[in-house]
């Protein structure tokens, strides 16, 4: 598979046929996949977003669909680290701003632990962090379920209620004394993408990793980028998909099941459409942009579950086998459903808005 879209990705191609393509199984059976994510890092897939532009935004998430028409847990990773440097660029704080270069090279990575905070906004469960101002910094405390793209010394943005009701993005490192990660339960996919609880002790956050002192404000100025960096990865599985059925077809007689490779892709490229208009829109704060991003997301993981199933069943018997690659794409798509802002909760948002 070719990257066709504009940008400086010579060299995409390549690291996905000879670095990720060989690891695939033994990511899917929970390597971390870190040597590729720091090779895309040196060719400039983390940072074509930095500048804040929809034609930035735009090549980052063409950039995680080639990843994930391979790897939907590597893409994941990609998305990780693209909505970490999408935080701290978008960030008004010198700490920020300083931390950019480091993450947008792969050089550091790390994540968003944003998925409570997002929930919370929303009125869905309560804020898991709680802060104290102390001089310099805060103190932190309470636990966070799930955060991706984690190891040693990696960095994630997160969020942090104080007492009087205001809210904190800052940075923290994980697997420090006072920030902790523990394996949660293993999962039907995904097991390769550096997930893990983490228990947050008293930890110490400086004022110079915070990224924005009103939460509040920040979050609609950067969630609907968070969200559209995630449309690479259901249309890029999707594309994954297709090429499986076009492959059924050349080893076997051709099929006419409902949903073929050609459908697919035209289903996949009408959703690239929508994800230039609205990347021309991400600055917009109003509900309403935010909305019609929460709909192109939700039809992605529609295309994404309907192209893994139909994959499935091009394959037949052969693809309903433990390590088969349609078994693989079926339980990858399943996860860009659930994944925050999951089906369940896109669908509870625009139901209070109808």
């Amino acid at each position: 598979m070719t990257f066709s879209a504009p940008g400086p990705f010579p060299s995409l191609t390549g690291v996905i046929r000879s670095e990720l393509l060989p690891q695939v199984g033994a990511i899917d059976a929970g390597a971390y996949p870190e040597a590729v994510l720091r090779t895309l890092g040196s060719v400039g897939v983390f940072k074509q977003h930095a500048d804040g532009t929809a034609a930035g935004l735009l090549r980052a998430v063409d950039a995680m669909s080639e990843v994930a028409a391979t790897c939907l847990s590597t893409a994941f990773c990609t998305w990780c680290q693209d909505a970490l440097v999408w935080c701290l660029a978008r960030s008004a704080e010198p700490g920020a701003s300083k931390e950019l270069a480091a993450v947008a090279s792969g050089t550091r990575l790390g994540g968003p632990g944003l998925s409570n905070a997002l929930k919370a906004l929303s009125g869905i469960e309560p804020m898991a962090l709680s802060g104290t101002r102390v001089p310099g910094g805060y103190q932190v405390h309470g636990g966070l379920p799930w955060v991706s793209n984690l190891a040693l010394g990696h960095r994630f943005v997160t969020i942090f209620a104080l007492e009087d009701g205001a809210r904190v993005t800052a940075v923290l490192t994980a697997d420090t004394e006072a920030v902790e990660l523990a394996a949660g339960s293993r999962l039907v996919a995904l097991e390769g993408t550096g997930s893990y609880a983490v228990q947050v002790r008293g930890a110490f956050v400086p004022d110079s990793d915070v990224v924005a002192a009103d939460a509040a404000s920040f979050m609609p100025r950067i969630r609907n980028g968070l969200v559209l960096l995630q449309t690479g990865m259901g249309r890029g599985l999707a594309r994954g998909a297709a090429a499986l059925m076009r492959a059924e077809d050349r080893d076997r007689q051709q099929t006419t099941l409902p949903l073929g490779s050609q459908a697919v892709e035209e289903r996949a490229d009408a959703l690239r459409g929508r994800v230039i208009a609205l990347a021309g829109r991400h600055e917009d704060p109003a509900r309403t942009t935010f909305l019609d991003v929460l709909r192109l997301r939700l039809d992605v993981s529609w295309l994404a579950l309907e192209a893994a199933q139909a994959a499935m069943l091009h394959a037949g018997a052969r693809g309903y086998q433990q390590g088969s690659e349609a078994y693989r794409r079926l339980r990858e798509a399943q996860f860009v459903a659930i994944v925050t802002p999951s089906a369940k909760h896109i669908t509870a948002e625009l139901a209070k808005a109808a």
